[in-house]
């Protein structure tokens, strides 16, 4: 009888224990289930690129973040925002780059595109476009082409600063140099009122007057609100015109007050003949001793840092 009652108890107590066991183990699974199908993510909520494009159409991807920046002849700009790139621009064995105190090495910018492929850039900017330059280069690296980042500085250092996460960089350094140009104005028309300029370039091949865009002319006829003398005025300002040559044959109408002159690196001797010449000899600027001998890679560039070069230069001169 014992045995008998005992049997059905023991057989309740192991059913009730298969039953629990056989929940845990289902309970369990649908642990490991859940855990499979949510992994843990591994991505950031920050884009590593992002798509531009450029003066010229192009759509490129860059990096969000640039840090191997070839700027072609940009390296005025790159450094006023604090941007200091990879490599410098240079023209066979020319850079005119010198006055940024840049340390890094020389690129030439119409030389083996291996130099750029060693250089392994993440980004290459171009100052002008050129198309056979374009479809050599931007294979070796997303390239952002201006149409003539040259015009006008101030825009290009904003989209710069698009580019490169420097927006407010860019604005402080345009306020900072709109404010210089605004004080220099004011001591140099206290300083020579009405007197007129002219900025003459010796090159190798010609003689060449200057007042447009891309050069010093926005700095000294409109920033610096310097008047023009009438020769630069008829033949670059009313034509607008960038630069004009003049022949020898010139030389006397340029009846300039003052005249900034900057010669190229080999023209010495065509400079040298200028200046020899009972032409020139002849002019009021020189009789008078205002002829105002100029650095050319700041005369003949522009940017922040140049003209800022520019009205130091200018000041220097008129207003000592």
């Amino acid at each position: 009888m014992f045995k008998a009652g005992l049997l059905p108890s023991m057989l309740l107590v192991l059913i009730i224990l298969i039953t629990g066991c056989g929940a845990g183990e289902a309970g369990s699974g649908s642990a490991e289930a859940v855990t499979e199908s949510a992994p843990v993510s591994t991505e950031t909520s920050t884009a590593t690129e992002r798509v531009v494009t450029d003066e010229l159409g192009h759509e490129i991807t860059i990096p969000a973040e640039p840090s191997k920046i070839i700027g072609i002849y940009l390296e005025d700009e790159l450094t006023a925002l604090g941007v200091t790139p990879i490599r410098k621009s240079r023209i066979g064995t020319w850079s005119g780059q010198d006055y940024l105190g840049l340390t890094v090495e020389d690129i030439d910018i119409e030389g083996d595109v291996e130099a750029f492929v060693k250089a392994e850039p993440d980004l290459i900017l171009t100052n002008v476009y050129e198309e056979k330059q374009y479809g050599h280069l931007s294979k070796v690296a997303p390239m952002y082409a201006f149409t003539d980042a040259r015009a006008d500085w101030r825009s290009t250092i904003r989209t710069l600063g698009d580019l490169l996460g420097k927006k407010e960089k860019a604005e402080e350094v345009i306020a900072s140099y709109d404010k210089k140009a605004e004080e220099a104005a004011a001591v140099l028309e206290a300083s020579i009122g009405e007197e007129t300029v002219a900025i003459l370039r010796v090159h190798a091949k010609s003689l060449r007057l200057y007042g447009g865009p891309g050069y010093a002319g926005p700095v000294v006829y409109n920033e610096l609100k310097l008047k023009p003398s009438k020769l630069v005025q008829e033949l670059v300002l009313d034509k607008e015109e960038k630069v004009v040559n003049l022949s020898m044959e010139m030389i006397p109408q340029l009846d300039a007050d003052h005249i900034f002159l900057t010669v190229d690196t080999g023209a010495e001797e065509q400079a040298k003949e200028l200046l020899e010449s009972i032409l020139w000899k002849n002019l009021p600027a020189v009789t008078n001793g205002n002829i105002h001998e100029v650095n050319f890679e700041t005369w003949m560039k522009s940017g922040p840092i140049a003209d800022s070069s520019k009205i130091d230069d200018v000041l220097a001169a008129l207003a000592p």
